[in-house]
């Protein structure tokens, strides 16, 4: 299946654009030190990424340490925003698909990571040219999987027919973003996701590698 008319991409961060998850985990080993709960396991630190900082160390601490979750969440936010480009690295082939579809379709990023972050991470890759609207935790009151980062790119770039958008990302809460937005929807397999879970919630299009999106998504 080949997408046509698409007049705007819309990238999630974590998992679809950058392997940002080196510099996550080092993150939240470093918030969950400074607040004196200690080191963190591989197995604490694992499929936490996406979704924001806030549901990774709610998820880390849980009910019976509730009391490390502010503290570890003020600084994750200081330290990953130091740290946020130290390892994270673009997926092979981004620079490729990002080169196709400039100057001929807008490229916008809508990510749970804050500002901050956002805006160092995509200058250290030098990727932040190619994007003409970014939606981060910043500008956002409800996250994935509600629609509403989709919807004030759409609004922003005057795009009335959704389907002429799409969503690219790894995990189930982007396709059901972009459902609900009405857009097209693209799962990558190469994140943090699992293809069975992109899979039950019927995307328009699955891709193993970035560069397949070059022939998936046209234009004309």
């Amino acid at each position: 299946m080949t997408l046509r008319g698409i007049r705007a991409m819309i990238w999630d961060l974590d998992g679809a654009l950058v392997d940002t998850m080196p510099d996550i985990v080092n993150a939240l080993r470093a918030a969950a030190c400074a607040v004196g709960y200690g080191e963190l396991t591989d197995e604490q630190t694992s499929d936490k990424v996406g979704g924001g900082a806030l549901n990774a160390i709610t998820a880390i601490f849980g009910e019976e340490h509730q009391r490390f979750i502010e503290p570890a969440l003020d600084h994750f936010r200081t330290y990953y925003s130091e740290h946020c480009a130290d390892e994270s690295r673009l997926y092979p082939g981004i620079i490729d698909v990002l080169n196709h579809f400039n100057g001929n379709v807008r490229c916008a990023l809508a990510t749970a990571k804050i500002r901050t972050a956002v805006l160092k991470l995509l200058d250290s890759l030098n990727v932040l040219e190619y994007f003409d609207y970014l939606v981060t935790a910043d500008d956002m009151q409800r996250m994935k999987p509600d629609p509403q980062c989709i919807e004030m790119i759409l609004e922003h770039f005057s795009i009335y027919d959704p389907s002429e958008a799409t969503i690219i990302g790894d995990m189930k809460t982007d396709i059901q973003a972009g459902l609900a937005a009405g857009v097209h929807t693209v799962g990558v397999t190469y994140g943090y996701g699992k293809a069975c879970d992109l899979r039950a919630f019927g995307p328009d299009l699955l891709v193993d590698s970035p560069l397949e999106l070059m022939d998936a998504i046209r234009w004309d």
